[in-house]
């Protein structure tokens, strides 16, 4: 069975069989060899330099396309992948060009109750991940914040986070004034998703942006250089992190790997730092700094289990 013909291979194919609509010649690159093996379009010279193809070719090319996505190749552009209910109306693959069921749906869990869409929700007495709903039928979300968790774990075990020290009055400058305190006992908790395909990420970042200015918005992620650039890209207002970054220092059992595997993130996150002033580095400059000494990280999962106080650090100015 041969491979669905992607956009990039797609594009590729429909501008050379336009500029040849009776057949021609295509200089050899890897898309070229793609569109050769993948698709027995056309035939290489001796030397391996050109593609030759001819109107059979087109044609066979042609009908395959249409067979899998419903389009003629030499007109039509690329469709948009429909989710799998709309592409069965048609099609009798219902899973041919389209995303995965998944993509529409995003995670979320509360400690209290679910208010969404000007309606209260109990939620389960049963611990659980959470609900899943799909992301365009939220139109209103009545919690004291938005709290993006990176790691799964987090959402069956909300009630284990330590909070205490959010409401701390002796917190140091970096915490929200008391006044200003968020009730995170009553915030709504959302999953980022996965990197994989079938639990892509941004559904989740869609929506957790646009609630951006109606409702504070709480990144929670690895106490790492990958978790602070997160905090920092995601549009988050604060970052729920380590209320005392010197427990990264807790005895574990196995050597530390994570701070090694990541030299993209330290790179972006010096950047950022370069750039910052000296007397303005009191938020996740120090939080980063502090690692860099350490070169060590903390998951989720072990702030949780060794019940390690978190805070609220301001990542933008608030109005």
């Amino acid at each position: 069975m041969k491979t669905a013909i992607n956009k990039t291979l797609y594009k590729f194919a429909q501008c050379q069989i336009q500029n040849n609509s009776n057949g021609g010649q295509i200089k050899n690159s890897a898309l070229a060899t793609r569109l050769y093996e993948e698709f027995h379009f056309g035939q290489f010279d001796l030397t391996k330099q050109w593609l030759t193809f001819g109107l059979t070719d087109i044609l066979e090319l042609s009908k395959e396309v249409q067979d899998s996505h419903g389009v003629d190749i030499r007109i039509d552009p690329y469709p948009s992948k429909k989710d799998r209910i709309n592409t069965a109306e048609k099609n009798r693959n219902e899973k041919g060009n389209s995303y995965a069921v998944s993509k529409d749906f995003i995670l979320i869990n509360s400690l209290s109750e679910l208010n969404i869409n000007k309606i209260c929700h109990k939620i389960s007495p049963l611990i659980s991940l959470g609900t899943y709903i799909k992301a365009e039928d939220i139109q209103s979300v009545d919690h004291t914040a938005i709290v993006l968790v990176e790691n799964l774990a987090v959402m069956a075990n909300l009630n284990v986070i330590n909070l205490a020290s959010i409401n701390d009055n002796n917190s140091n400058k970096n915490l929200l004034n008391k006044s200003n305190n968020i009730d995170l006992t009553k915030a709504l908790w959302l999953y980022r998703g996965d990197v994989k395909p079938q639990q892509t990420t941004n559904t989740s970042y869609q929506f957790f942006r646009r609630f951006k200015g109606e409702i504070p918005l709480i990144c929670f992620s690895d106490l790492d250089p990958k978790g602070i650039e997160i905090a920092l890209t995601c549009h988050a207002d604060f970052w729920l992190t380590l209320n005392n970054t010197n427990d990264v220092n807790i005895p574990l059992l196995g050597n530390e790997q994570e701070w090694y595997k990541q030299e993209s993130s330290i790179s972006f996150l010096q950047e950022q730092l370069d750039n910052i002033p000296t007397q303005e580095k009191d938020c996740w400059q120090n939080t980063f700094i502090n690692l860099r000494t350490h070169r060590k990280t903390l998951k989720q999962e072990h702030m949780l289990k060794h019940n390690l106080a978190l805070t609220l650090l301001t990542l933008t100015n608030q109005s």
